[in-house]
């Protein structure tokens, strides 16, 4: 079957993509642990811009989707109880003892499944409007978000992280987690393929059929109020 001249650009960007996800081994195995990890996280940023990016102003949320639904580590997704309860304190104070029954019911340290917060957020005495808050921001104490504020964000404007290490929590009956090269470099990979075989299959760039409206976006002049309305972490 032959392809089109844009099929063929497409499939050529993902093989060398692919080719600079693979190097990124060889650095960390040559001791360029630091530039490894940094790499890492740099293409699952670019990865989730070019792929849920047409709305300027969402990239800590694209990198956390990615992270989420991409990835196919769970992980990602869990809630951290300590993350949760602070963020509510700052966010939502009148939701803070429905959300200390639920941290204190799991257990203290004990990751949470967002479906099961949300259900028990949906079935409290809180108002319609408070409901709808908590439960649409719940993602923000996942471990995808910590790891955008804690990672990303030091990785690419910082000094580095050198990753996260989660001495007492637990996850899956284990205490104690880390996130390291090899876990952040698994999930790139798997957004990697996942975001390869939608854009190939649908013809889009980045699987986006908004991808140049997303590049017209971020090409133009932006004002001081739009600056300062934007989500940067």
């Amino acid at each position: 079957m032959s392809r089109t001249p844009k099929e063929q650009l497409i499939r050529a960007f993902f093989d060398e993509f692919g080719r600079k996800i693979a190097r990124l081994n060889e650095l960390f195995k040559g001791s360029f642990v630091d530039e490894a990890f940094t790499l890492s996280v740099v293409y699952i940023d670019r990865l989730a811009s070019g792929h849920y990016g047409s709305d300027p102003g969402k990239n800590h949320e694209n990198f956390c989707r990615a992270l989420r639904e991409l990835s196919g580590n769970r992980l990602f997704d869990m809630l951290h109880p300590r993350e949760l309860l602070e963020r509510t304190k700052q966010k939502f104070p009148h939701a803070v003892d429905l959300v200390r029954s639920i941290v204190e019911k799991n257990g203290p340290g004990t990751l949470l499944e967002e479906i099961e917060v949300a259900r028990a957020v949906k079935n409290s005495s809180l108002d319609a409007s408070a409901k709808r808050h908590l439960a649409a921001n719940l993602w923000r104490a996942s471990i995808a978000s910590i790891c955008y504020r804690h990672i990303r964000g030091p990785e690419i404007h910082g000094r580095g992280s050198g990753g996260l290490d989660f001495d007492e929590t637990i996850f899956n009956g284990q205490k104690g987690l880390k996130v390291d090269f090899h876990l952040v470099y698994d999930a790139l990979c798997n957004i990697y393929q996942r975001i390869r075989a939608i854009s190939e299959q649908t013809g889009h760039w980045f699987g986006n059929p908004k991808y140049f409206d997303l590049i017209h976006v971020q090409c133009r002049p932006v004002s001081v109020a739009e600056w300062s309305a934007t989500d940067h972490g």
